[in-house]
């Protein structure tokens, strides 16, 4: 019993989040976010009732995006077709990371769901 609680204690020590940087290069992380500001920001809504925004931060932070409306054919509760109104997503947002680069995701929605791309994302392979 105590070799088990000895292997457990062992265990956890070894899973600790390994330390990446120093206390003064966190500290200055979290400095640059604590103090950012946003630089830019813009928000007009469309003829079609859709929307554009985006906004800009001094720490890097940078959000893009458009809302459109669209006619999408669904079946109702009463398993009836109908046209709903309906909001479709197109955007990006870019963010920094700890060691100084920025990562960038591209998004859009569409019938299927939501969809992310981006470099450093896998993709996955093309269906036969």
């Amino acid at each position: 019993m105590k070799l088990l609680v000895l292997a457990c204690l062992a265990a956890v020590a070894l899973a600790r989040p390994q330390e990446f940087f120093s206390d003064a290069e966190r500290e200055a992380i979290r400095d640059r976010d604590r103090f950012a500001e946003i630089t830019s920001f813009e928000n007009q809504q469309t003829q079609d009732g859709g929307n554009v925004n985006s906004f800009t931060a001094t720490n890097g932070l940078e959000r893009q995006e458009e809302i459109r409306l669209q006619e999408v054919r669904v079946i109702n509760d009463d398993g009836q077709e109908e046209l709903r109104l309906v909001p479709f997503y197109t955007g990006s947002f870019t963010f920094p990371n700890p060691d100084g680069t920025f990562t960038t995701r591209r998004y859009y929605t569409d019938e299927t769901g939501i969809h992310f791309e981006g470099d450093d994302l896998p993709v996955a392979p093309q269906a036969f």
